[in-house]
């Protein structure tokens, strides 16, 4: 018999709580942590499509990468798809998880998941912490064998993380890719420790119009393949589980969401 606890346990274990970023509402989001479960589905957001597929799939807790609740709920109005999607979680008696920036900092984590992708397609060395000087840094580094043209290397990243399209901004040195730090996300703020950590090129999502300006006067690189790549997710947090599960003697059925929750759309 395996209960919801021992499953934010294990994840405790692995991403603790106490390394998330300030502010960041990680952790265990709706449910009951006594609840035994047999189905458990990993997803990078929790949407209403995933809830229902949820429900049609007969789960007992959903693991997500980004928290449920951002923001308070201000009513419990269920004309609001975001109320009606928590009275259907309460509903069909799902528990919810989300492993946010504790999981962005683990060891073994989201940006060391996202920096063992890119090495598939780009050849890159071993990567280091971004900030040396904490174990559980926020983000990665690592330099390339070879240099590479900056639109090249912008076509490798669209191309391992299986991307339409993305955007890039050219550091105005015009330096080739040499050393590259990569944040899963939005996490453009970062940018000076980026530039402290002698990377001359940064991978992250989202990135604010005077923000690239900023870091293009400062003489960086910059390519971004939007915040949806995080949906490496749903296959690796699928992994651990099944490991855990193996481990534990688990009698767990583990299903990765089919639901795209990308919003955007690309011509």
């Amino acid at each position: 018999m395996v209960k919801v606890q021992d499953i934010l346990n294990k994840i405790e274990e692995f991403a603790p709580l106490s390394i998330k970023m300030d502010g960041d509402p990680s952790g265990f989001q709706i449910g009951d942590r006594n609840k035994e479960i047999h189905t458990v589905m990993t997803t990078l957001d929790v949407r209403p499509k995933v809830v229902q597929e949820a429900i049609d799939n007969q789960v007992d807790l959903i693991l997500a990468h980004h928290p449920i609740m951002f923001h308070a709920a201000r009513n419990l109005d269920l004309s609001s798809p975001q109320n009606q999607m928590y009275r259907d979680l309460l509903a069909n008696d799902i528990a919810v998880n989300a492993s946010h920036t504790n999981l962005d900092k683990a060891h073994g984590g989201m940006n060391d998941w996202l920096m063992e992708r890119l090495r598939e397609n780009i050849d890159i060395k071993d990567s280091e912490y971004l900030d040396p000087d904490d174990d559980y840094s926020i983000g990665r580094v690592a330099d390339l064998n070879e240099p590479m043209e900056l639109l090249d290397f912008a076509k490798k990243v669209r191309d391992t993380y299986g991307l339409q399209n993305l955007r890039y901004v050219k550091s105005e040195k015009g330096q080739p890719v040499k050393r590259v730090a990569l944040i899963g996300g939005d996490a453009g703020k970062f940018y000076p420790e980026v530039l402290r950590s002698g990377a001359d090129t940064f991978i992250t999502g989202d990135v604010y119009y005077h923000t690239a300006h900023d870091m293009m006067s400062a003489g960086l690189n910059v390519v971004d393949p939007g915040h949806h790549i995080e949906a490496i997710f749903i296959e690796k947090m699928a992994h651990k589980l099944s490991d855990w599960s193996n481990a534990y003697h688990w009698d767990l059925n583990i299903i990765k969401s089919n639901v795209n929750t990308e919003p955007y759309n690309f011509i």
